[in-house]
């Protein structure tokens, strides 16, 4: 929607192949873990149990590079291409709201009232909550999981198991600010979602660019 506003005639079919290529990554990555995982039983006064992965690895390094590549691929990789993808549409906004010209392309896409640069700066701050989010989110718990895969026996004595399952659901909750942060940029709440009693104007018919903008969020 910023960087090839008319490539969204495409938005369908390219995101039923990354979500296809998103599963099946998934399904990949995701078949180790049976043969990983199992559940161990403790005996009395704890009496619980648990599927885990100790006792999986025979040597601890072997543990410890299996939790580097767990990390590489649940916090770097993503944070990476977060902050690649956006960075490419936070210089191409910068690069048209600082010349204040818009290419051939964007120019058949205006309107009388033009919401082009709106909508762009409504993705830099939809864009700059996403990646931070997910950075607030998931560094606690990785630094403290990077300072238990090195210094395990340190970790215990310090820091309670109460506070690493905090951690870890503290994490897990940026799954459920996405679509929550997604909503809020995307959703017109004026208007549409104002007081019933109060008589508005009638909203105004999405412009192309606009509308091009919301259903490319939104298949996000």
């Amino acid at each position: 929607a910023i960087l090839r506003p008319l490539a969204i005639a495409r938005a369908r079919a390219r995101n039923r192949a990354m979500l296809q290529a998103a599963w099946l990554l998934s399904a990949g990555l995701a078949v180790p873990q049976l043969f990983l995982f199992h559940t161990i039983t403790l005996r009395p006064p704890h009496n619980f149990t648990q599927c885990t992965t100790r006792g999986s690895f025979p040597r601890a390094w072997h543990e410890t590079l299996y939790n580097m590549v767990g990390f590489a691929c649940l916090f770097l990789l993503p944070l990476l291409i977060m902050v690649c993808c956006y960075a490419r549409i936070l210089l191409e906004i910068s690069r048209r709201m600082g010349s204040g010209l818009f290419s051939s392309r964007d120019a058949s896409l205006r309107c009388s009232r033009n919401n082009i640069p709106r909508a762009r700066l409504r993705m830099l701050r939809m864009s700059l909550v996403i990646v931070s989010s997910f950075i607030l989110c998931w560094t606690p718990y990785y630094l403290l999981g990077l300072w238990h895969w090195f210094c395990p026996h340190a970790v215990e004595k310090r820091i309670s198991p109460a506070l690493t399952h905090i951690l870890f659901i503290f994490g897990l909750f940026n799954a459920c600010l996405d679509p929550i942060t997604y909503g809020l940029f995307t959703i017109p709440l004026r208007g549409g979602w104002g007081c019933p009693c109060r008589h508005g104007p009638l909203a105004r018919p999405p412009s192309p660019a606009t509308g091009s903008f919301r259903c490319s969020a939104s298949s996000l």
